[in-house]
């Protein structure tokens, strides 16, 4: 796979920047090159790679995950709900029908499908593959259903950027009466599962009441998060004096106000800000719908050297030329700890590296086993002395041990409750 050229160097770009004013042109192209590029492939290949990971880290009678792309309801509960009268005669409030809601609805009224066809194809393609594991788009019904039972509802999406319409698709769940019923005794509990978000979307999302856990791959940069403020408050400078005063259902910066940049192949979401995803009287997004022909090459795969370069060059991290990609990872991701590791480090890292979230969780896992990292956190001898020779051309290349079998530690993922939970006969 050839190397891409920043996205500013496209004739498409070249004629966004001509908008700037001559002084400005540089910084805006530094914004545009700093932005995270996925393709439909890209995205399809990272929600697979969730789904299956999730499926394989599952067992038992509840090991089933009930998956729905994510879509906008208006308020509505996302099953059908009637009043039907219990075995004492009672009126009691019940979901009921064996299709759950359609995976694709047109975007906000209008006869254009959006990223959830996409979406739904993956989900399509999950079930197929493993149908034991994942039902497509189930209605209450079959939640129901006595013989493997689902124990996670599943929101699929290509992005969570202000995680706002996530949290709508939960409360929609939520507001059935059945749904909450199930998660109270413990039946039921949510997952999310995105190609890419943001640190801001995520933490929303998980505050939400259903508690859901988040999974996804690529972490979204963005400029509120940006490490260099004094780049970032470049960038906001350029946001508050060019484009519209406010884009498609967000301000300058963005719905959600972080100011987003991620683009995919398919769409520019109105996280990013404004001038840079709506056009608008005189001023032009910098693409509209689909990525042109000329941007198409920007939105390549990216070889794991290009990776780990561009993320060196990025955080001024000097690693030594004749390292192989999976040796400059781990001197990258080790050299960025800055002491001691935590839980979250993993989507920090991912974010300001550009690498994808699974492949920092791998360095970190590897580094753990292999005595680079000890049980706290920190960077042992053994760790510093490996750092010290990544850096030096002049010393002899360290090896850096691997596993032919992947070891994920218990420190680094979120632990599960047991799967042998007795469970009453029948859900409501």
């Amino acid at each position: 796979m050839s190397d891409r050229k920043p996205l500013s160097s496209y004739p498409t770009s070249q004629a966004w920047l001509r908008q700037f004013g001559e002084s400005d042109q540089p910084a805006a192209g530094l914004m545009l090159d700093s932005m995270l590029l996925l393709n439909e492939e890209q995205v399809s290949a990272a929600l697979r790679s969730q789904l299956y990971a999730l499926a394989a880290s599952r067992h038992g009678k509840r090991k089933r995950v009930a998956l729905y792309a994510e879509r906008e309801f208006g308020g509505a509960p996302a099953f059908k709900v009637e009043s039907i009268p219990d075995a004492s005669g009672r009126l009691r409030r019940r979901s009921i029908g064996r299709k759950g809601p359609a995976p694709v609805s047109p975007v906000r009224g209008s006869g254009r499908v959006g990223s959830e066809g996409l979406v739904a194809f993956v989900i399509s393609q999950a079930h197929e593959t493993k149908p034991r594991s994942f039902m497509n788009h189930p209605g209450p019904d079959l939640l129901r259903g006595k013989t493997s039972p689902p124990g996670s509802i599943g929101i699929v999406t290509d992005f969570i950027g202000s995680g706002s319409r996530v949290c709508e698709m939960l409360d929609a769940f939520w507001a059935v009466p059945s749904v909450r019923s199930w998660v109270s005794r413990k039946w039921i509990d949510f997952k999310v599962i995105a190609a890419a978000a943001t640190a801001a979307g995520v933490a929303k999302v998980k505050r939400h009441r259903l508690g859901p856990e988040v999974l996804f791959q690529h972490a979204a940069p963005t400029i509120s998060s940006h490490p260099d403020c004094v780049q970032a408050d470049e960038w906001s400078a350029l946001i508050e004096k060019y484009g519209p005063d406010a884009g498609r259902g967000a301000s300058r910066y963005g719905f959600g106000g972080d100011a987003a940049l991620v683009a995919f192949n398919y769409r520019l979401p109105n996280n990013t800000p404004a001038l840079v995803h709506r056009t608008h009287e005189r001023w032009r997004a910098l693409y509209d719908g689909a990525a042109p022909d000329d941007l198409r090459p920007a939105f390549g795969v990216r070889a794991p050297s290009k990776v780990i370069g561009q993320a060196a060059q990025m955080t001024g991290v000097a690693i030594s030329d004749d390292l192989s990609p999976e040796a400059a990872a781990t001197i990258l991701v080790l050299s960025l700890l800055r002491g001691r590791w935590h839980a979250k480090s993993q989507v920090a890292l991912a974010e300001r590296t550009g690498m994808a979230v699974p492949d920092v969780m791998d360095i970190l896992a590897r580094a753990l086993k292999g005595g680079l990292v000890n049980g706290s956190g920190r960077l042992t001898d053994s760790g510093q002395a490996l750092l010290a020779a990544g850096r030096r051309s002049e010393r002899k290349r360290p090896v850096v041990a691997t596993n032919s079998e992947p070891y994920y530690p218990l420190a680094l993922r979120t632990s599960r409750g047991s799967s042998s939970t007795r469970r009453p006969s029948g859900r409501p």
